[in-house]
C-alpha cells in the first residue's frame, strides 16, 4: 500500500495566534483504489562476451567466455514470459479476443498483430504447458477415485464438420478428499465410448459419473460409481 503524508510548509507551521512553533496532534485520512493500465516495454538483453589479453599478445588459441543468459520463452522469438502470460490471461480468463487485445500496444505505438499473438500462445501451450499437462495426467491416473462428466462445444471451421454440429469437453478430476486436487479438460471432437477408454488408459479404480452408457463400457479395473445427485434429482 502507498502512503502519501500532506504537511504543512514550515513557513505556514506556526500558531495565528501567538507564533508558536505548531506540532502534530493528529491525522485523518482517505483511501483510493489506484489502477494503473498494463506497460509496455522493449527489454533488450545484452551479453558480454569475454576474451584473455594474454592470450591475445601471445598468439595463443584465444578462449572465449559468454555470460550467462536465459533462454526466451519462445525459441528465436521476442516474446517475453511476462507478455505470453498477459495474453494468455486476457483471452482465457477475461474472453478478450485477440483481435481487441492488439489495439491496446499499438496505442503505445507498438505493431503487435493478432497474429503473431496466436503464434505465441500456440508456441508456449505446445512448448510449456502440453509437458506439464502430461504430468498432471500421469498424476491424475494414479489416484483411487475420480470424477468424470462431458459437455458440448461448439468449434467453428472444424475439419471434417458443419459449424453448427456438436463436439465434447470431456472433464476428469480428482476426489475431494486428493491432496492435491486436479482438474483435466479433454477436447474430443465426439461422444464415443474410446474417448474414456483412451483418456483412463492407466487408471485403475472408481469412476464418479453421470449415468451415460459409455462409462459402463470402461475395463472392469474401473467400477463406476453413480452421481447420487443426478439420481435424486
Amino acid at each position: 500500500m502507498e502512503v502519501v503524508e500532506h504537511e504543512l510548509p514550515e513557513d505556514q507551521q506556526l500558531c495565528p495566534e501567538c507564533g508558536g512553533t505548531l506540532h502534530v496532534m493528529g491525522r485523518d485520512s482517505r483511501r483510493e483504489l489506484v489502477i494503473i493500465p498494463a506497460q509496455v516495454n522493449i527489454r533488450e538483453h545484452v551479453r558480454k562476451i569475454y576474451a584473455c589479453r594474454d592470450c591475445e599478445r601471445d598468439e595463443y588459441g584465444v578462449p572465449i567466455e559468454k555470460a550467462l543468459v536465459s533462454e526466451p520463452v519462445i525459441k528465436s522469438g521476442f516474446a517475453s514470459p511476462e507478455a505470453v502470460a498477459h495474453i494468455m490471461a486476457q483471452k482465457f480468463v477475461m474472453s478478450i479476443p485477440l483481435y481487441r487485445q492488439e489495439q491496446e500496444p499499438l496505442r503505445q505505438g507498438i505493431p503487435l498483430s493478432r497474429q503473431t499473438m496466436s503464434n505465441w500462445l500456440i508456441n508456449a501451450t505446445e512448448s510449456w504447458l502440453v509437458p506439464i499437462y502430461g504430468m498432471l495426467h500421469e498424476m491424475l491416473s494414479l489416484q483411487n477415485v475420480l470424477h468424470a462428466d462431458e459437455t458440448t462445444v461448439q468449434v467453428l471451421r472444424e475439419p471434417g464438420k458443419a459449424a453448427q454440429s456438436k463436439s465434447y469437453m470431456w472433464l476428469y478430476r480428482t476426489s475431494g478428499e486428493a491432496a492435491h486436487p486436479i482438474v483435466l479438460y479433454d477436447y474430443q471432437p465426439d461422444r464415443k465410448a474410446l474417448r474414456p477408454q483412451a483418456f483412463l488408459k492407466e487408471f485403475k479404480g472408481f469412476l464418479h459419473a453421470a449415468g451415460y452408457d459409455v462409462y459402463h463400457k470402461l475395463p472392469e479395473r474401473i467400477c463406476v460409481v453413480g452421481c447420487w445427485a443426478r439420481l435424486v434429482g
